[in-house]
């Protein structure tokens, strides 16, 4: 009877940790895999509440770069954080989409707001990024969080069965 016992043993221990790997397996899965970016990334690439100088867009890409990189393009809004959220719960709403396995509700300003593009000159390449600065007056896009907070800079792409939340 022990032996009998020892093999129903040894098969529930087995049949344990398998249970158990697949059970965190599946937590692992359902778990959301997010490389989302926070409002805080975003203010860092795209918010400044003051005016950019000619030189300034070197310096501020330089933050956004890091190493190794040269990012083509990048626009600033010259604003507080506080009015660009304001969009999130008071632009014109465009769509939601699927990015990263989260939703993002997409909203265009109702006004303009003054914004810095940072343009790549050409043959620019790291570790010395240049930039030109080109000053504007445009209305804004942002997709927002669930919180209703700025996370994406620019308009919703075009829809593709992937990407559109039905």
């Amino acid at each position: 009877m022990s032996q009998y016992y020892c093999r129903i043993n040894a098969y529930c221990e087995s049949f344990s940790l398998l249970w158990l790997a697949l059970t965190l397996l599946l937590v692992l899965c359902v778990i959301p895999y997010t490389d989302a970016q926070t409002e805080k990334e975003f203010i860092k690439k795209h918010v400044r509440p003051h005016n950019l100088l000619q030189d300034s867009c070197n310096e501020s890409m330089q933050e956004i770069n890091g190493r190794g990189n040269c990012k083509p393009i990048n626009t600033f809004i010259l604003d507080n954080i506080s009015n660009v959220r304001q969009v999130c719960s008071n632009g014109r709403y465009l769509d939601i989409r699927l990015w990263h396995n989260n939703y993002y509700k997409y909203y265009e300003s109702n006004r303009n707001f003054n914004i810095v593009n940072c343009t790549l000159i050409r043959n620019s390449k790291p570790p010395i990024c240049r930039y030109k600065h080109i000053n504007g007056s445009e209305h804004i896009f942002v997709a927002c969080d669930q919180n209703d907070r700025p996370v994406h800079y620019g308009q919703p792409r075009p829809h593709t069965n992937e990407n559109h939340a039905y």
